[in-house]
């Protein structure tokens, strides 16, 4: 019983810590900032996809983050088609050999970045994608769907957003693009989804 208090104290505290995480938004503004370092490194690889997790001062205020170093080795793994893989960003790009998109490519790695430890609960994390989970794969019912990876980042205790610069398109046209939210949100209701389009100073929410 001599540890009754403590342990009550601990207690609240991790509930604290886990509600303003829980009830906290990205700063959009922010976000695009972060976006668009990613973009200037690894845009000319055409379709890719990365998620990380970070402390969540990262996605509230300014910082360098990701710094030239991170995207430097980054790009070095996907550009030859390999999958990075740490313990707090993972990226890929699509492989056109095999047809797998950006994002199922992750699909098998994505718990790395999202358990919600004790430690992790007042972390941030993002998944960004060039281009938009695509209607007739990603989206879909289908063997290469990423459905899973979308609920699992809905279930992160933490601040967490869903991006994308584009809405997925093909020689000769395009997706719609409230079809897109739309089944972005049926499939997790729940997750922040934003778009961060190129000329745009902040991320908007969907």
């Amino acid at each position: 019983m001599v540890f009754a208090v403590p342990l009550r104290i601990l207690l609240l505290c991790l509930l604290h810590f886990s509600t303003c995480a829980v009830g906290q938004d990205v700063n959009p503004e922010v976000l695009k900032s972060i976006v668009q370092r990613f973009q200037s490194s690894l845009a000319s690889l055409g379709q890719y996809t990365v998620a990380f997790r970070v402390e969540r001062n990262i996605c509230l205020e300014d910082s360098d983050f990701p710094d030239q170093n991170l995207l430097d080795q980054v790009r070095q793994i996907i550009q030859n088609n390999g999958v990075y893989l740490s313990n707090n960003l993972i990226a890929a790009k699509a492989d056109k050999d095999s047809h797998q998109h950006s994002e199922y490519r992750l699909k098998d790695h994505l718990s790395s970045i999202v358990n919600s430890y004790v430690g992790n609960i007042d972390k941030c994390v993002v998944y960004f994608t060039f281009n938009s989970p695509c209607l007739s794969k990603c989206l879909s019912d289908g063997r290469y769907n990423i459905k899973a990876s979308l609920r699992r980042l809905q279930r992160y205790n933490g601040i967490k957003a869903f991006a994308f610069q584009n809405i997925f398109a093909w020689e000769g046209g395009s997706d719609d693009r409230n079809a897109v939210i739309n089944r972005l949100k049926w499939i997790a209701r729940s997750l922040p989804y934003y778009q961060c389009e190129r000329n745009q100073a902040e991320c908007k929410r969907l």
